[in-house]
């Protein structure tokens, strides 16, 4: 499978608490589009960076485990663009699902979507959303964004978006 990825990086920036792995996906599927998006790069599908998708998920093993040299837990945070369009979601589902069964509680899974808990369920992507401990959910809004008294951007972003933080045992 080809996976398209605009960027991979370390950031303090999208978990709360954690040093994350950031994962943007190519391609948003919304429409109209956030207003003040500042991912506007990401929205064209299977542009940036063409991965086999094989070849990303030892990538992405190979930072974990650097990562964890210095830190005992990472997120794996995947944004974008839109995890959940079409063209990017048996990837992000294949991709959680090997991390959090070589890496277990060593790493949160942490997924970004403008979609609500409500329309993941009305459109049946509950499946790909199995192996997530936390997600972010719903549009960015610039006209509710979340900031402190000095301009500081707060977690999550905007005052809509819902934090979910589940509370699961992997099984194996």
């Amino acid at each position: 499978m080809t996976v398209y990825v605009n960027r991979i990086f370390f950031s303090t920036n999208d978990h709360p608490k954690l040093l994350g792995l950031s994962i943007y996906f190519q391609g948003c599927d919304r429409s109209p589009k956030c207003l003040f998006c500042h991912n506007k790069e990401t929205w064209e599908p299977y542009k940036g960076f063409k991965y086999d998708l094989e070849d990303l998920i030892q990538i992405l093993k190979d930072k974990i485990n650097y990562a964890l040299e210095s830190y005992d837990k990472i997120a794996v945070v995947y944004l974008g663009g839109e995890p959940l369009a079409p063209y990017n979601r048996d990837a992000v589902f294949q991709i959680s699902k090997e991390l959090k069964e070589e890496f277990s509680e060593k790493i949160v899974n942490t997924l970004y979507s403008w979609r609500t808990l409500e329309e993941i369920e009305k459109q049946n992507l509950e499946n790909y959303i199995e192996y997530m401990d936390e997600l972010v959910l719903g549009p960015y809004d610039h006209t509710q964004r979340n900031v402190d008294e000095k301009g500081n951007v707060l977690f999550p972003a905007s005052k809509n978006q819902k934090y979910i933080k589940f509370n699961k045992v992997l099984s194996k």
